[in-house]
């Protein structure tokens, strides 16, 4: 017997198919002649793609070939291919290579003649010109010449299509207007469409971004956060300790072989500035230079800072407890990024190489979870110097010197960021005097006078306020060592007290990373001071002062901390809707300013705009009242214009540069805007709030929503401390 028929599922129209439906709907009843044409979408695809309405292209042709290009050129430019064919016709639309571009291996070419690519050649989406170009599109918007002017928008006699429907629309033209989606190899955008339109008109949410948020910088070639140790999420820990436990690796040959963290740690040993004009400028460099060969590692790790103020209170604390057992030495406490913890792996590496009494001790006190807490929650298991630790697990340190080489070898594989030669704490009296506050902090910030907040000029060495402070956390940071006296060959103090071996803790690099922050700080606040010795080389490298005048021309800024949500830059936004971040509740108490950024904004050839911005204001429109309203942030605007140059003159320029191109950047490279949300933060914290959404509006100078003026690559919701 013959098998019943299936029931089959209905195929999805295909995004032509799609086009004829929104068109349809909006035309409705109506029946306007369109010059003959009727329903002129409804026409067959060839001559749909022909059509002129009263002299003007419907569906836009491809882009033009630059009459400055060789259209007789018969060889692809990889050399291995087969010769071109001659073309008679306009070739089937292939997937733009990725990066955009000509469709050349590699791409990053201007726009060439003969064919079209799903970005309509040229590689940029602001002057690819199909979609935008084409009449059908400019009517649905209501742009010249349907603004009234000669003719009225489409559809006549019928309803306005939505922004959303006229960008969908205009990315099937753009798309080479294919007829079948599965046959144009259109099958991702296919798929990925519907979510990336939904989400470029605030219907749906763009989620907080997963990666860290040096990811983010590295992949749009911007500038890198260092942020707050504290700050850091567990991947950003993860691959901090990974790059230096692979520094470490090379620290046998440190001599000769700069990937070595001992290498590094010698140069501030033989050159290190202090007292002097040079100690803010030498040692920005001598990070930026060790920060550089972080990066050769992994590309997204950057020198997190430690904020000092933040840990006066526990300091203090923390020194008053163990006056009695410890008293001015080996008493304070320093980040949870930098202490000392027994591991499982350290658990397996010791058994049967130590006294099974001390393996059972250190079992007892052990972290047991596969990875370490990067908060240091349980202050039993974390500690703030190997010392104490030792002492936690009851462990007399010095009886067995073997076994403790070999558990201290453990705790450095299991923290890099650990040193056994560092043993925080001093005089209560001495610290309780000098551990900056946060009022500390801004009293030197004030300070006009370059040398006064830094150290004194080369004629007249003396320590500014900075260094002063900067003195004391080093000499907090290594402390001395209990064991002292008590045990043969034990140091007096520990790395960080000495210039000579400071480097050497990995600590120090945390804490000169704050130092470099507050110089940004005062830099900003005093724009037109700073040192006299501008042509001064900062040796031993090659570089002078003034090459370390601004941290964003040497690659980082410091935030805090960030959230990141990416946008999709082949859709522009109307209306954008974040996902809400929960906002460390820290963070919010203990920020000075805080920003919304939006990242790479590209030029838009559809004129200016105006971008209202919120926040926690997810239905947002153009009616949304701006005045007396809690979570309105600003109004910015963007100024661009109509491209009056030939084919690709508007293009979105390459992020990378010919290796001797020295000419300065293009005018149409992606800029950012950055909008200072400090007191719609505080205001809507006030009220309890700690979760933060971002959100968006582009409107028209008439106050319409405007469909094709933003394009970006991301926002950005940044915190400063």
């Amino acid at each position: 017997m013959a098998d019943e028929p299936q029931d089959q599922q209905p195929q999805e129209a295909s995004r032509y198919e799609r086009v004829r439906q929104i068109l349809d709907a909006a035309q409705g009843s109506a029946t306007p002649s369109y010059q003959g044409l009727g329903r002129f979408w409804n026409l067959p695809l060839e001559q749909l793609k022909e059509a002129t309405l009263y002299g003007i292209r419907l569906i836009s042709p491809p882009v033009p070939p630059d009459p400055c290009d060789d259209i007789e050129q018969t060889r692809s430019c990889c050399e291995d291919e087969e010769p071109a064919p001659q073309l008679t016709s306009p070739p089937t639309p292939q997937p733009a290579p990725e990066g955009g571009g000509h469709s050349c291996c590699g791409g990053g070419g201007m726009t060439g003649g003969g064919g079209e690519s799903p970005s309509g050649g040229g590689g940029s989406k602001r002057s690819k010109g199909r979609g935008a170009a084409s009449g059908l599109v400019k009517g649905l918007k209501g742009e010249f010449p349907f603004d009234g002017t000669q003719f009225p928008p489409l559809m006549w006699g019928g309803q306005r299509v939505s922004a959303s429907d006229i960008i969908f629309i205009e990315s099937w033209i753009d798309d080479g207007c294919p007829a079948s989606d599965a046959t144009q190899g259109v099958l991702l955008a296919q798929v990925n469409m519907p979510l990336a339109l939904a989400r470029a008109q605030g219907h749906e949410e763009h989620p907080l971004s997963s990666k860290p948020v040096n990811d983010f910088s590295f992949e749009t070639n911007k500038v890198k956060v260092r942020k707050n140790v504290e700050c850091l999420n567990a991947e950003e820990m993860a691959r901090f300790r990974r790059v230096i436990r692979r520094m470490k690796c090379y620290d046998d040959f440190h001599q000769y072989d700069q990937r070595s963290f001992r290498f590094w740690a010698d140069i501030h040993a033989n050159n290190c500035q202090h007292g002097w004009e040079q100690f803010l400028t030498w040692h920005r460099l001598y990070l930026y230079y060790f920060e550089q060969q972080m990066q050769d590692i992994d590309p997204s790790v950057t020198l997190p800072y430690w904020d000092w103020p933040y840990y006066r209170d526990n300091v203090l604390a923390s020194i008053d407890d163990m006056k009695s057992s410890s008293p001015g030495l080996d008493n304070g406490i320093v980040p949870c990024a930098y202490r000392c913890w027994v591991d499982g792996r350290a658990l397996e590496n010791l058994r049967g190489k130590i006294p099974d009494e001390t393996w059972a001790k250190l079992e007892a006190i052990a972290v047991k979870t596969d990875e370490p807490d990067i908060r240091c929650k349980d202050e039993t298991k974390y500690y703030n110097s190997g010392s104490r630790l030792f002492k936690g697990a009851g462990i007399p340190y010095g009886a067995d010197p073997a076994g403790d080489r070999l558990i201290i070898a453990e705790l450095a594989r299991a923290n890099p960021l650990w040193e056994w030669n560092r043993w925080p704490g001093g005089n209560g009296s001495l610290i309780f005097e000098a551990w900056p506050t946060e009022q500390d902090i801004q009293n030197i910030l004030k300070i006009q006078n370059f040398y006064n907040f830094a150290s004194g000029p080369d004629s007249n060495h003396f320590f500014g306020a900075c260094e002063n402070i900067h003195n004391l956390i080093h000499n907090f940071s290594g402390g001395g060592n209990p064991a002292f006296g008590k045990i043969a060959g034990e140091p007096q103090y520990g790395y960080m007290v000495s210039a000579g071996t400071t480097a050497r803790d990995p600590i120090f690099w945390g804490h000169h990373s704050n130092v470099d922050r507050l110089y940004a700080e005062w830099q900003r606040l005093h724009p037109n001071a700073g040192p006299d010795d501008p042509e001064d080389v900062l040796s031993p490298w090659p570089n002078q002062v003034k090459d370390v005048e601004t941290i964003s021309d040497l690659g980082y800024e410091y935030a805090k901390s960030a959230y990141v949500f990416e946008t999709n830059n082949q859709v522009p936004i109307v209306r954008f809707k974040s996902a809400a971040a929960a906002v460390n509740p820290t963070v919010l108490q203990n920020h000075s300013r805080a920003e919304i950024r939006l990242h790479k904004v590209e030029y838009s050839t559809a004129g200016g705009a105006f971008v209202r911005v919120f926040l926690n204001e997810p239905d947002a429109s153009a009616d949304t009242p701006t005045r007396d309203n809690p979570r309105f942030v600003a109004q910015v605007a963007t100024f661009s214009g109509e491209c009056i140059g030939g084919p690709g003159h508007c293009d979105v320029p390459p992020e990378s540069r010919r290796k001797f191109d020295l000419r300065p950047r293009h005018r149409k490279t992606p800029g950012n805007f950055r909008i200072d949300a400090t007191e719609a933060v505080s205001r809507l914290s006030a009220q309890g709030e700690t979760d933060f959404q971002v959100n968006l509006v582009v409107l028209d100078i008439d106050g319409t929503p405007k469909p094709n003026a933003l394009w970006m690559k991301g926002v950005s919701l940044v915190f400063k401390d």
